[in-house]
């Protein structure tokens, strides 16, 4: 008797692929017929791993996207923060400017400048200052210059003003200053021009500073020309120092009185 005989081995299904009705597989047939055991039918439980490497994909690019949007936002603060910090600094110079503006509109008042501003003048020296400018008639000098030191825009503070020289009162540091205009319609090239200041110390002239010109017009020129010259240092002066003008040709002076001026004020 087969030992196959009394016992039946149950069948083995198999599921479609297409979604259909399990059906007995053939090797069922086969086994029935004697003709050995089935193939192990592999079974999966993990998904592929083409589905593992999509999910791991897939969460990467959330957390690249979650950087990115953080990235985003903390950049968006600091502007807001820069943005924030720049108004309050232009509201802080505005009001600045604001209390600043009316001093500065009054600093910038027209002035009438004549040597040096004599609003600052005074506020510098109230005790020892003087500033005279150029007389109508210069013919009568002789190459000290006489001055007007009684009308118009001149003062003499402390300082005495005698027959065209300015006599200081008191020891110290002065800071000394003169500028003549020369104007005239013929002139030759050889022709030459000086300029100086001197004092008088124990009737004794010192020249303190001067300027020469020459070359300030051409040959053949009828049309008129003018040349000016500016002197101005510090010097230590002393009690009944006595101070002058000097030119070469004081009948080539402008008749611009303003243009003409001389003038000292007291340092230290």
């Amino acid at each position: 008797m087969s030992s196959n005989s009394g016992h039946s081995s149950p069948p083995l299904y198999t599921v479609d692929s297409g979604g259909g009705h399990p059906t007995p597989h053939r090797y069922y047939h086969q086994q029935m017929l004697g003709q050995g055991n089935p193939p192990v039918v592999p079974c999966w439980t993990f998904p592929p791993a083409r589905a593992e490497m999509k999910r791991r994909r897939g969460g990467t690019m959330i957390s690249g996207m979650t950087w990115v949007l953080t990235l985003i936002l903390l950049l968006l603060f600091a502007a807001l923060a820069l943005g924030a910090y720049q108004i309050l600094r232009l509201q802080t110079e505005v009001e600045r400017l604001t209390q600043e503006m009316p001093a500065q509109i009054e600093s910038l008042a027209p002035q009438k400048q004549v040597g040096v501003l004599l609003a600052d003048l005074n506020k510098l020296t109230q005790s020892s200052a003087a500033h005279v400018i150029g007389c109508a008639d210069q013919s009568k000098s002789t190459g000290t210059l006489k001055w007007e030191a009684t009308h118009g825009e001149v003062f003499t503070n402390g300082i005495k003003y005698s027959n065209g020289g300015l006599q200081v009162n008191e020891t110290g540091l002065y800071f000394v200053y003169s500028r003549v205009e020369f104007l005239a319609r013929s002139c030759k090239p050889t022709d030459s021009l000086t300029h100086m200041v001197f004092v008088l110390k124990n009737r004794r002239n010192q020249t303190i500073m001067e300027d020469h010109k020459e070359g300030f017009c051409m040959s053949g020129d009828n049309q008129v020309w003018m040349t000016g010259s500016h002197l101005s240092s510090l010097q230590h002066l002393k009690q009944s120092d006595l101070l002058f003008v000097n030119v070469s040709h004081p009948n080539l002076l402008s008749r611009n009185f303003h243009f003409n001026y001389f003038g000292l004020f007291k340092i230290h």
